[in-house]
C-alpha cells in the first residue's frame, strides 16, 4: 500500500487517564487533540516528522541585475496613444 498525504485511524479504548492527560497537553500547547496525538504516535514510534515542502522564491526578490541604460529606459515615461484606448 502507497499513501501519499495522510492516513486516518480510528483508535479505540482509549482509557480516561490518556484521554485526560491528551486534552490537558492540546490545551497546554495550544494544539489540536488530533496534532498532540500524532506527535505522541511519532515519538513513541520513533519516526522522525517528514520534512516540509517549501515554496521558495526568494530568488525572485532580488530578480537579475538591470544595466543603468535599461534602467533608464524603463523609466522614461512613455505617451499613451489615444487611439488605443477609443
Amino acid at each position: 500500500m502507497s499513501y501519499h498525504f495522510c492516513m486516518q485511524f480510528t483508535v479505540r479504548n482509549i482509557t480516561a487517564d490518556i484521554d485526560a492527560a491528551a486534552r490537558e497537553r492540546a490545551a497546554a500547547e495550544q494544539k489540536s487533540l488530533n496534532a498532540v496525538l500524532v506527535d505522541a504516535l511519532r515519538r513513541g514510534l520513533g519516526v522522525e516528522p517528514q520534512p516540509t515542502k517549501k515554496r521558495d522564491l526568494s530568488s525572485f526578490l532580488n530578480g537579475p541585475k538591470i544595466d543603468a541604460e535599461t534602467l533608464a529606459i524603463l523609466n522614461e515615461p512613455r505617451p499613451i496613444d489615444p487611439e488605443m484606448w477609443d
